[in-house]
């Protein structure tokens, strides 16, 4: 097992009781100290995997003194042995975040499970700072080293297609063309990739405000007309008068319907329908001097398989197979127009038919008074 421990105890006999157990277990233990001065010694001196510390201990320090000590300079996962259980003295005890107490008198049985326990814990900690590091120097790379320079291939690439550094025939042009496509949509998934990094690390914040909802709808429309033009898709808005202003991050909500309303032209065939529906709903059950503002998006695409539904939210999550493949993205959408949603204290839902098409509708809390429509 190889699994070193420190036991800080100062009554011999028990301290001997507990190292026959450890031992019988196959634990090392490389050291005993009865005092503090002493455990802070042998603990910096052999750094063990765990640290089993009564509270009460000779000398001018106790055990929770040592532990916050320990603390400052290592990372060792300690289990408390106490007589003592008194609410003081836990509540003190807690503020050093043990990995598990054990009060005297104890079974072998019990002293055993909480190391087992404290250590898996302990691993499980690590791991997931580890992992959260690594993802850290990811995001650093992705908005660093890539997203920056592809900025400048970005930005050179319109200075080329206008001729700000020569003349270039249409050859050219049509090759800048494409790199500048390619470009962009690498760029909007870099950008989707570290949103939803910092959604999920709670790490994204809102700039909320008292808004109107309507001149944003109108935006994203605005946003993903052409793509409509180039497939020929019709996209008809009914937004209601005199609604209700929202409080609201206006670009977060202006990206959450950009993704909709791109999904909906995305999975929706030529010639097809999406349809923008804007209403403030009195109905819901929520809070008092509360109701929502509903925001409905239509198409007339390729639907959702009922299973699949359930997933539609997950990240790196892709619905398009029976589409066969003909739609680029990474699946990060959706994620991200439910985290940023539900940020807002509001929900999003899904009705969909196989081969008849979808409909996504966003619900906001908001005031009951009413404002004028833009």
């Amino acid at each position: 097992m190889s699994i070193q421990v420190v036991i800080v105890e100062d009554e011999r006999l028990v301290a001997q009781d507990i190292t026959q157990i450890l031992r019988d277990e196959g634990y090392i233990v490389c050291a005993i100290a009865s005092d503090g001065e002493t455990a802070i010694k042998k603990i910096l001196e052999f750094s063990p995997n765990l640290v089993l510390l009564d509270i009460r201990i000779k000398g001018e320090i106790d055990g929770i003194d040592v532990a916050k000590f320990i603390q400052s300079f290592c990372d060792i996962p300690i289990v408390y042995l106490s007589a003592f259980s008194d609410a003081e003295t836990l509540k003190r005890a807690q503020l050093t975040n043990p990995m598990g107490y054990v009060v005297k008198p104890f079974r072998s049985e019990q002293l055993l499970s909480t190391i087992t326990i404290a250590l898996t814990t302990h691993r499980s900690k690590q791991k997931e700072e580890q992992e959260s590091v690594l993802k850290d120097k990811f995001l650093t790379i992705i908005r660093d080293e890539l997203r920056n320079p592809l900025n400048a291939i970005l930005g050179f690439s319109d200075c080329l297609k206008q001729e700000m550094l020569g003349t270039v025939n249409s050859e050219q042009i049509e090759a800048l063309q494409a790199i500048n496509s390619s470009g962009n949509h690498l760029l909007k998934m870099i950008n989707r990739i570290i949103d939803l990094s910092m959604l999920e690390a709670g790490r994204l914040t809102l700039q909320i405000d008292l808004s109107p909802i309507t001149p944003i709808c109108h935006a994203a429309i605005e946003q993903v007309q052409s793509e409509a033009f180039q497939k020929s898709i019709q996209i008809e808005v009914n937004i209601a008068e005199s609604l209700p202003y929202l409080m609201i991050d206006e670009r977060r909500m202006f990206q959450v319907l950009v993704n909709l309303l791109q999904n909906a032209v995305k999975f929706t065939p030529k010639d097809g329908l999406i349809n923008l529906v804007v209403k403030h709903n009195v109905d819901c059950i929520l809070p008092e001097q509360t109701t929502t503002t509903q925001i409905s998006v239509i198409d007339t695409g390729i639907g959702i398989e009922p299973q699949e539904i359930a997933k539609l939210f997950q990240p790196f999550n892709q619905l398009d197979k029976s589409y066969k493949r003909q739609n680029n993205g990474m699946g990060l959408g959706l994620a991200f127009v439910k985290r940023i949603v539900e940020l807002h204290g509001g929900k999003v839902e899904v009705h969909s038919k196989l081969g008849e098409g979808s409909c996504f509708t966003v619900s906001l809390p908001c005031k009951v008074q009413h404002t004028p429509n833009f």
